[in-house]
């Protein structure tokens, strides 16, 4: 099982019971909606990886949801499932950056098939590759090594976390303390706090590989950065 999520709109009660039955096991969390207007709402609350919407639907067409998400959100995936005789539709779909559209009534196989392939693209784009064996997860904030999972402490997540989003560059010390502690007034002790807490984390992962050399380096005057 993934940690991604799906959400599947369809106003037909059966239809939407029968494959939800099927998606439920593929994703950690599928949401379902009978009509545009809810699907909409429900991808604003949940912020689902994966859309599958029916391009027929009351009172929000799978089009005009697509639409709407469009204007701010490139990356989510989005599935069309139409009709053949809603195909002349899918003409204005063309800046809507579909993942697919599948036929109703839908082909099982051809179903699964484009589950399988978005799920694997989706759960690799989220796992970075680091320096000595090591991966992060960015959808979940969790660390491997040779995919064992790795227990870090709130801190040392926010550290990675900080440090993987900026990846190219090297960080000063005064960036980082904001960032790790953005719910104190950073004052002189948090300078000790960090230096503290970088050596704790690189010793830890250090005893892991056996290599000597630590995931997060330091450059004089230019800051930290971890290695990938």
């Amino acid at each position: 099982m993934n940690n991604l999520t799906l959400l599947y709109a369809e106003d037909d009660a059966q239809t939407r019971e029968n494959y939800t039955f099927v998606l439920q096991q593929y994703f950690k969390e599928v949401y379902t909606a009978k009509d545009g207007m809810e699907a909409l709402e429900l991808y604003k609350e949940k912020n689902p990886d994966i859309l599958l919407l029916d391009i027929n639907m009351p009172k929000l067409s799978g089009l005009d949801v697509a639409k709407e998400i469009r204007r701010n959100d490139e990356e989510s995936a989005i599935v069309m499932l139409t009709a053949h005789s809603e195909q002349q539709k899918l003409l204005q779909a063309v800046n809507l950056q579909l993942e697919a559209y599948l036929i109703k009534p839908i082909d099982i196989q051809q179903f699964k098939e484009v589950l399988q392939k978005l799920i694997k693209r989706l759960a690799n784009a989220d796992i970075i590759y680091l320096a000595n064996g090591f991966t992060w997860n960015a959808h979940t904030s969790t660390l491997y090594h040779e995919n064992n999972f790795i227990k870090l402490t709130k801190k040392e997540t926010l550290l990675i976390q900080t440090l993987i989003a900026h990846k190219e560059d090297y960080l000063l010390r005064d960036f980082l303390i904001i960032e790790i502690w953005h719910d104190e007034i950073p004052d002189a002790s948090h300078d000790n706090k960090l230096t503290q807490l970088i050596y704790r984390l690189n010793n830890k992962l250090i005893q892991i590989t056996q290599d000597d050399t630590p995931l997060i380096e330091n450059r004089y005057a230019s800051g930290y950065k971890i290695r990938t």
